[in-house]
């Protein structure tokens, strides 16, 4: 009997990391479910210090500059405020690059309107400096992989 329960909380307490991980959507469906996809670059963060609160939130304002999918204007600003900062990250949490960075954005409209990331820390995908090459979990992917999607 105790050897049948320890195997039992064995089991159960090495499984528990599968059950933490991100559920991502496949590409074809990150493509399909976003109201919007664009290129934008990042114009300011602010770190929103909270008295009595342990994590702060960062501020990131964006301005777009390519279109790929959506209603969204090149050069309309964009802002998002996420959990954490640089300095003290929040684990499966989007943590947006530097300012004058570049990234791709997946996005959707809650019920109040207001644009989010589509599946949160999967709806941004950052971009090497100098190129359109996509980073974090677009790494496998391109920005013609997305047009050619979308194409379909």
């Amino acid at each position: 009997m105790t050897r049948s329960s320890l195997l039992i909380a064995m089991v159960l307490f090495i499984g528990m990391p599968v059950f933490a991980m991100i559920r991502t959507l496949p590409f074809p469906d990150l493509v399909k479910t976003a109201e919007a996809i664009l290129i934008a670059r990042i114009d300011s963060q602010e770190v929103l210090t909270e008295p009595g609160k342990d994590i702060p939130n960062t501020k990131t304002s964006l301005i777009i500059e390519k279109v790929l999918k959506g209603s969204l204007q090149a050069n309309d600003p964009l802002q998002f405020t996420t959990p954490g900062s640089k300095e003290h990250p929040v684990r499966d949490r989007p943590v947006f690059q530097d300012k004058g960075e570049r990234v791709l954005l997946y996005l959707i409209q809650n019920k109040e309107g207001v644009w989010c990331l589509n599946n949160g820390i999967q709806g941004l995908w950052p971009l090497e400096s100098g190129t359109d090459k996509t980073l974090g979990m677009g790494f496998n992917y391109s920005i013609k992989k997305i047009e050619e999607e979308l194409a379909k």
